[in-house]
């Protein structure tokens, strides 16, 4: 059952979503396309490096309007694919909302930027 589908039968407000299911994210992020573009929610994402460059998750990404930041243990990275070298951190964080600055130290920044933009 897609995302949208169990949504539509127990309706709630999503802000926040954890995706981690092995190279599938972009089927999920299809199956959830109308929640996330209702709430734009913030998305917590693991993306793998694979042969196919996970090209079609960050088409969906950029079709969705959102941000990718590379979560590490001192900043969150904005970067415009997820087709490079990540060592032992491979989730990001998929973002509504951007600042001009490549690197966030403060999430709360985007949250804020987020409550704005509803």
């Amino acid at each position: 059952m897609r995302f949208d589908e169990y949504e539509a039968r127990h309706p709630t407000l999503v802000d926040l979503v954890k995706i981690d299911v092995e190279d599938f994210e972009a089927d999920v992020l299809e199956g959830m396309g109308a929640t996330i573009m209702r709430d734009r929610p913030f998305i917590v994402c693991e993306v793998l490096p694979r042969p196919h460059r996970n090209q079609r998750t960050r088409k969906i990404v950029e079709a969705l309007n959102y941000h990718p930041y590379w979560i590490t243990p001192a900043a969150y990275i904005r970067v415009p694919h997820f087709d490079f070298d990540r060592g032992d951190f491979p989730d990001f964080l998929l973002s509504p909302v951007s600042t001009p600055d490549t690197v966030i130290h403060d999430l709360g920044i985007l949250w804020e930027l987020k409550q704005k933009a509803r």
